[in-house]
C-alpha cells in the first residue's frame, strides 16, 4: 500500500512534493490542480500575445484541457479507490485486533472465574489483570470514529456494531464484575466457607455482602445487556462470540446473585443473631402435592453460630390429625380449608404450590405438637438426595444394600412399597434410615464443596428444594427466588400446571408431564393464550397392593385396570385471565374454579389408565403484558418438560 501511494504522488506531482499525510488527499489534491492550473495560465499569456494567435491556437488547447482534466478526473477516482482500499485494509486490522483481544478477555474472565470458586485468588488476580488489559485493548480497538461510522451503515456494519456490544460487556464484566469479586473472593469458595465439621463461616459471608450486592448488580445490568444483543447479519465468528457471552454472563450472574442471596440471609438463618430452628419435610413424589408429594417423614433442622445439625428423622405417624385451624385467608379457605381442611390435616397441608403456605402450616402443626416454634420451614425429596449422593458418594445399609444417586428415587419412591407390601411402619423405618444417613454424611468432611453446592442448586432450580422464613425480611429476599417456591403476586404471564392426587394412592411416581404455552402478538390490550398440559401414566399393568393402587373408599373410586391412576389437574393462570374453553383429547371440559394470590385457578379430575396420554388445552383471553413468561415446574419424580413461546413485547 505504501508502494502504491508513493508511486501515484510521483505521478500526479511531475516530481513536486505532495504531502498526503500533511494536509489530506482532497486538499492536495487540489493544491496540485491549482498549480498546474497557474502554469498553464502564465504559457497562455506569453505565448500567444495577439487575438489572432490567440484563437487560432484556442481549439487545440482545449482540446489539451479536456485531456488534462480527464486525466484529473480518472485520478481522483484512483485516489478515492486508493483511499478505500486502505479504510478497508485498516478496518480489517482493527476488527482482527479486537476480535482477538475480545476472545483473549473472555478466555482470562473465565480463568478468573475458576480461581475464585477453587479459591485460588492469585490466579484469579492475575487472570482479572489480564482480562482488564485485553478487554480495554479490544475497547479501544472499536471506538474510533471510522469504526463507528462503518457500524452504522446498514447491514454490512451490523457485525461491527455486535463486536462493539459484545466488547461493551466484555469490558463492564472484567472491570464492574470480576475485579470487585476478586476482593471477596473467599465467599465463592465454597470450600473455604465451609469447615470440616460443616460449620459455615458467616462472619466472612455478612463482611463480603455489600461488594457482592454491588457485583450481582452490576452482572444483572450486563447480563441484560448481554442477552439483548443482535444476532449478527453474517460473519459467523462474530455470532458464535455473542452466544458464548450470553451464556457465560448468565452463568456468572446467576452464581453471584445466588452468592450475593446467601450472603443476605444465611448468618442469620445460620444462628448468627442466636439459635435458629426449621422443620424440615421429606416429600414423597409418589404421592403428588402442589409443592410436590405428600409429607412423609419430618425432622428439626438447628443452627448456631453456622454449625448445623439435624433431630433424628421420624415419619409422618408423629402427626396427628387434627390441628387447630389457621386463617390464611379468603382464598385459601375456599380453594383448600373448606373441603380439605388443609390447616388442620398434615396430608393436604402442601395441596397448594405456593410453599410459604406450607411452611406457615407446619410452623402452627409443630408448636401445636410440641410448643416448640420453629423459624421457617425446608422441604426436600429424594430427587434431590439423589444429586446429592452423586457428589458424597453413596450410602451403605445396615444389611450391606448400596444405594447412590442412580437407584435412591427408584427405592425410595417404588421399589420400597413392593417390598414391604402393607407394612407401612417397616417401610417408613426403611425410608427414614436412609434420609438419616444421606444427612449424616452431608455434615461430614466432604471432597467436593463446591460439587455439593452444584447439587444443591440444581435441586433448587427443578423445585426439590425450598424454604421458608418466618422473618419478613428474610422471606421478602427468599420469597421471588427459585428456592422460595412462591406464587408470585405479579401481572407477568403465568401458566402454572399443578397435580395433586386424586386417589390416595402411590402411583405418581409413574406420572410424566409436559406443558406447552405460547401466545399471540403483542397488539391491543389483551392477547389469546394457549396451555397445553401432556400429562402420560407409565405405571405397568401390575397387580398392586390397595396401598399403592388407591381407590380405597367412595370418593375415590373409579374404574380402570391395574394401574389406572387418578389426578386433579390445576391451571394457576395469569392475573386477569378468562378462560375460553378447555378440552381434553379434543372433548370439551367443564373446570372448576378458584383464586390464588390474584391468579384465577382452573381444576378438574383426570383418569389416566396405564399407557396413556391425556392432553389438556387450555384457550385463554389474557391481558398484554411485556413481563418474561412464567411457566414453573412442579417437582416430581420424571424431569417434566416446558416450553414457553411468546413474542417480546417490551
Amino acid at each position: 500500500m505504501d508502494k502504491l501511494l508513493d508511486l501515484y504522488t510521483q505521478s500526479v506531482s511531475g516530481g513536486l512534493p505532495v504531502c498526503l499525510s500533511c494536509r489530506g488527499e482532497e486538499e492536495s489534491f487540489v493544491l496540485l490542480a491549482a498549480t498546474r492550473g497557474r502554469q498553464a495560465a502564465m504559457s497562455y499569456d506569453n505565448d500567444y500575445p495577439d487575438r489572432d494567435s490567440r484563437s487560432s491556437r484556442g481549439r487545440g488547447r482545449r482540446g489539451r484541457s479536456k485531456k488534462k482534466a480527464g486525466r484529473r478526473i480518472l485520478l481522483g477516482f484512483g485516489l478515492a479507490a486508493v483511499v478505500v482500499l486502505a479504510l478497508g485494509a485498516w478496518l480489517a486490522y482493527t476488527a482482527n485486533t479486537a476480535y482477538t483481544n475480545l476472545n483473549q478477555a473472555r478466555d482470562y474472565a473465565q480463568v478468573a472465574k475458576a480461581g475464585l470458586l477453587e479459591g485460588d485468588t492469585r490466579k484469579a488476580e492475575t487472570s482479572v489483570g489480564d482480562a482488564v488489559r485485553t478487554s480495554n485493548q479490544a475497547k479501544d480497538a472499536t471506538e474510533s470514529l471510522i469504526w463507528k461510522a462503518a457500524a452504522a451503515i446498514p447491514y454490512v456494519g451490523q457485525p461491527l456494531d455486535v463486536v462493539s456490544q459484545i466488547t461493551d460487556v466484555v469490558n463492564g464484566l472484567t472491570v464492574d464484575v470480576l475485579m470487585p469479586s476478586v476482593e471477596v473472593g473467599t465467599t465463592l469458595d465454597p470450600g473455604r466457607l465451609r469447615g470440616p465439621d460443616g460449620t459455615i463461616d458467616i462472619a466472612v459471608l455478612r463482611d463480603a455482602s455489600p461488594a457482592l450486592s454491588q457485583a450481582a448488580a452490576a452482572a444483572s445490568v450486563l447480563d441484560a445487556e448481554s442477552q439483548a444483543i443482535e444476532e449478527p447479519t453474517f460473519i459467523a465468528q462474530v455470532g458464535d462470540a455473542r452466544a458464548q457471552l450470553q451464556d457465560q454472563t448468565h452463568e456468572l450472574t446467576t452464581l453471584l446473585t445466588n452468592t450475593d442471596i446467601s450472603a443476605k440471609v444465611l448468618p442469620a438463618m445460620l444462628g448468627a443473631d442466636g439459635p435458629r430452628s426449621y422443620f424440615m419435610a421429606f416429600q414423597t413424589l409418589s404421592e403428588a402435592r402442589g409443592t410436590g408429594g405428600l409429607v412423609g417423614g419430618v425432622s428439626i433442622v438447628r443452627a448456631a453460630d453456622g454449625r448445623i445439625s439435624v433431630d433424628n428423622m421420624a415419619s409422618n405417624d408423629e402427626l396427628r390429625i387434627p390441628y387447630a385451624p389457621m386463617d390464611l385467608g379468603v382464598d385459601f379457605a375456599n380453594a383448600y380449608e373448606s373441603r380439605y381442611q388443609s390447616t388442620q390435616n398434615w396430608q393436604n397441608s402442601n395441596l397448594s404450590p405456593h410453599f410459604p403456605y406450607a411452611g406457615q402450616i407446619w410452623q402452627s402443626m409443630w408448636q401445636q405438637e410440641t410448643g416448640e416454634r420453629v423459624d421457617g420451614a425446608l422441604a426436600t425429596d429424594p430427587v434431590a438426595l439423589g444429586y446429592i449422593l452423586d457428589v458424597v458418594g453413596p450410602i451403605t445399609m445396615g444389611d450391606g444394600e448400596v444405594i447412590d444417586g442412580s437407584n435412591v428415587v427408584q427405592i425410595t419412591q417404588s421399589d420400597a412399597y413392593f417390598r414391604f407390601d402393607d407394612d407401612n411402619t417397616a417401610r417408613k423405618a426403611y425410608l427414614q434410615d436412609i434420609a438419616a444417613r444421606v444427612v449424616a454424611k452431608m455434615q461430614g468432611n466432604i471432597g467436593s464443596a463446591s460439587g455439593l453446592l452444584e447439587a444443591l442448586g440444581k435441586a433448587t432450580s427443578e423445585g426439590h428444594i425450598a424454604v421458608w422464613s418466618a422473618d419478613p425480611a428474610l422471606q421478602a429476599i427468599l420469597g421471588p427466588t427459585k428456592i422460595g417456591h412462591e406464587v408470585p403476586e405479579s401481572p407477568d404471564p403465568y401458566a402454572a400446571v399443578v397435580v395433586n392426587n386424586g386417589a390416595g394412592g402411590k402411583l405418581d411416581y409413574y406420572l410424566q408431564r409436559k406443558v406447552t404455552y405460547t401466545a399471540q402478538s403483542c397488539d391491543g390490550a389483551t392477547r389469546t393464550t394457549r396451555v397445553v398440559a401432556e400429562i402420560t401414566n407409565n405405571a405397568p399393568e401390575l397387580d398392586y397392593t390397595t396401598y399403592i393402587a388407591g381407590r380405597q373408599n367412595e370418593s375415590t373410586r373409579y374404574d380402570g385396570p391395574p394401574g389406572t391412576n387418578r389426578s386433579v389437574v390445576a391451571l394457576y393462570a395469569t392475573q386477569g385471565a378468562t378462560l375460553t374453553n378447555a378440552t381434553s383429547d379434543g372433548t370439551p371440559l367443564f373446570l372448576l374454579t378458584a383464586a390464588e394470590r390474584g391468579h384465577p385457578v382452573f381444576y378438574v379430575p383426570v383418569v389416566i389408565e396405564p399407557g396413556q396420554t391425556k392432553t389438556i388445552e387450555y384457550n385463554l383471553v389474557e391481558p398484554t403484558v411485556d413481563g418474561e413468561a412464567l411457566a414453573p415446574v412442579q417437582p416430581q419424580s420424571v424431569p417434566a418438560s416446558t416450553e414457553v413461546e411468546f413474542p417480546n413485547c417490551s
